[in-house]
């Protein structure tokens, strides 16, 4: 497998492979800002200046290009490395950061003629909206471009977050998703497991709540193996947000809960970057704990917790995710 693309701060170490990449022309023509000649003294000036809705793209240990999803969207990727597919990933990543800070849409500007970043604007939803001319630093004149725009309900419609693994396809729920979740919600060794959920709990009342966004939080994503829905993987709003997940329990033991929470944790955690990500668990859950084990959540704090499919309280465990601890 290739390494993932992943969006960071630009380092200072960075601005020698900056002014590298942006020293070729069919890279920098495109662009409206850089100046040209581009070199070392101008990198370090863009990532000393750098806004926090600037991002560096890194493919593995490479910096891959740069991105900006904020004020407008735009961004190059280093020319040997263009044609992969980086430039579509580090697009999605970035706006969905941005869209998850509350923004509903975004323009953008893509000078005429260049077909390559006309069609990656298209593939992430951005339609035009009229023509401008806007100044070219590097070309040194007036140039004629595209407006375009993009608004979240658009973005959400192409680029939901729907991971898939080798034996599971994970998408945002559909009303006819909501028959098989409440079956399983509601069988008493799931809901005693669950917080909201109770063994007699109408399909209305469990469809309410399941029924959250494919995008942001907060949101719930059906999970299928072989067309059939087994199980849901979702993210709460709120700091911090908290991971919760199921699993129909006639799929326990051939390691689907695992692979499922795995494939939305990680492409969360890709997406938006979290500080910190919280999960509750009954001590009684072994099943649960290795998961989140596995994934480097830590056991933070004992505490007693009511479920809907429980009599009484029961002991439980909140586990907590941060970037680089140790589980």
């Amino acid at each position: 497998m290739p390494p993932p693309v992943v969006l960071t701060r630009p380092w200072p170490e960075d601005a020698e492979a900056i002014a590298a990449a942006l020293s070729d022309w069919d890279t920098t023509r495109w662009l409206s800002t850089p100046p040209w000649p581009y070199g070392v003294a101008d990198a370090q000036e863009f990532i000393a200046q750098a806004s926090l809705d600037e991002y560096a793209i890194r493919l593995g240990d490479r910096l891959a290009g740069t991105v900006l999803a904020g004020r407008a969207f735009g961004l190059w990727i280093a020319p040997d490395l263009q044609g992969q597919g980086i430039g579509r990933r580090a697009g999605v990543l970035a706006l969905s950061r941005l869209f998850l800070s509350g923004a509903e849409g975004v323009q953008s500007h893509v000078l005429l003629g260049n077909e390559r970043s006309e069609r990656l604007l298209d593939w992430l939803g951005f339609a035009p909206q009229g023509r401008a001319t806007i100044r070219s630093r590097p070309l040194d004149r007036p140039v004629a471009a595209t407006v375009l725009h993009l608004d979240r309900a658009a973005f959400e419609a192409r680029h939901a977050i729907a991971p898939t693994t080798a034996r599971l396809s994970i998408t945002p729920i559909t009303p006819a998703d909501m028959p098989a979740l409440h079956a399983i919600v509601t069988q008493p060794q799931v809901a005693r497991m669950m917080l909201r959920f109770r063994p007699d709990m109408r399909l209305d009342e469990a469809a309410s709540l399941l029924a959250d966004g494919g995008l942001l939080p907060p949101l719930r994503l059906a999970v299928r193996h072989a067309g059939r829905v087994i199980g849901a993987v979702g993210l709460s709003a709120g700091t911090p947000p908290r991971l919760h997940y199921f699993l129909d329990p006639q799929m326990a033991g051939q390691g689907f809960g695992q692979e499922m929470v795995a494939a939305v944790f990680h492409e969360l955690v890709a997406r938006f970057a979290p500080p910190e990500i919280m999960a509750d668990v009954f001590l009684d859950n072994p099943a649960s704990r290795k998961i989140l084990k596995n994934l480097g959540f830590r056991r933070a704090e004992d505490v007693a917790l009511f479920a809907h499919g429980r009599d009484a309280q029961a002991e439980a465990a909140l586990y907590r995710w941060r970037p680089g601890l140790l589980p």
